[in-house]
């Protein structure tokens, strides 16, 4: 009777928390102001109301059940697979892309509070995720926020996909090397290992020479590996609406400005452009220089001066 009080949502908002939440973890709320306070972005009450608490704190505890969860699921799903190799994995599922990429596919847009716009902060519907899960953990428990977000991983991506992914990482990136006419190099070097772990091989990614990952591992397989998959989340990182890495020179400020608009340039440059633009009769002469008498003669192989 105490629960089905304590569940019952006070307004429309709460209604439709309550509503997300079955559809997207098939779970019912039970303390629906906690679940509110995962979907509050602190843009939401920065003016009318400071003292709410928005979701940050819930974010930070989502962030840490998230990593646990995706953790055991796979150690228990890759029980031949070193630590280099899960680390990896779950960088890749539990990075800002993939988060918000799972954010938008559950719709969560449709319940965050946030006066952000949509280009404003990216991050947003990936936070407001992990909040959520945090509240999930505080609301049901471990064990069933596990089976909500194993679930939901396995509604919405394909481990073995990601797999391929992490496995074809150096292959991949020399391939858009190829494609897009980049020198990619991959370097190794030996460190020494800590206690038992004996030779460890450190790799560097470079592209045109600019070091854009590095990796570490027991072979240098995986070293390479682990180099190729920094260098992707790196040159993902600078991508800012154009391709990464396609270096665009910039025209000379000045020759420009100094060409009147609308007048062609020829293919050598301004000079047959002004050429073009000085009227006949008017040309510019080369000044004459003086000997060493001090009179002025006309340079050579130079027409004289027009009588």
């Amino acid at each position: 009777m105490f629960s089905r009080l304590f569940s019952r949502a006070a307004n429309a908002e709460e209604r439709r928390i309550r509503a997300w939440c079955r559809k997207t973890f098939g779970v019912t709320p039970r303390n629906l102001p906690l679940y509110r306070q995962a979907l509050r972005h602190s843009s939401a009450n920065a003016d009318e109301a400071p003292g709410l608490p928005n979701n940050e704190r819930l974010e930070f505890l989502g962030d840490a059940v998230l990593d646990a969860v995706i953790g055991e699921l796979l150690f228990n799903t890759y029980p031949d697979q070193g630590e280099g190799f899960l680390t990896r994995m779950r960088s890749m599922l539990v990075s800002r892309h993939q988060l918000n990429i799972l954010a938008q596919k559950v719709e969560i847009e449709r319940v965050v509070e946030s006066k952000l716009g949509r280009h404003q902060e990216t991050s947003v519907p990936g936070n407001a995720l992990e909040a959520v899960i945090g509240a999930l953990f505080l609301d049901k428990g471990f064990d069933k926020t596990r089976k909500a977000v194993v679930g939901l991983l396995h509604q919405h991506f394909d481990l073995q996909t990601i797999e391929q992914e992490d496995r074809d990482g150096k292959s991949r990136l020399l391939e858009w090397g190829q494609k897009k006419r980049r020198k990619v190099e991959f370097h190794i070097s030996e460190e020494s290992g800590r206690g038992a772990r004996g030779k460890v091989y450190l790799c560097e990614v470079k592209v045109d020479g600019d070091v854009r990952g590095t990796g570490r591992g027991q072979s240098k397989k995986k070293a390479e590996q682990d180099a190729a998959q920094a260098a992707f989340r790196a040159m993902r990182h600078r991508e800012g609406g154009k391709s990464e890495g396609v270096r665009r020179d910039k025209p000379r400020e000045g020759r420009r400005s100094e060409e009147p608009k609308g007048e062609p340039r020829g293919p050598h440059g301004g000079q047959e452009g002004e050429r073009r633009r000085r009227p006949e009769g008017r040309d510019r002469r080369p000044r004459p220089h003086r000997d060493r008498s001090g009179e002025a003669s006309a340079p050579q192989d130079t027409p004289p001066p027009d009588a």
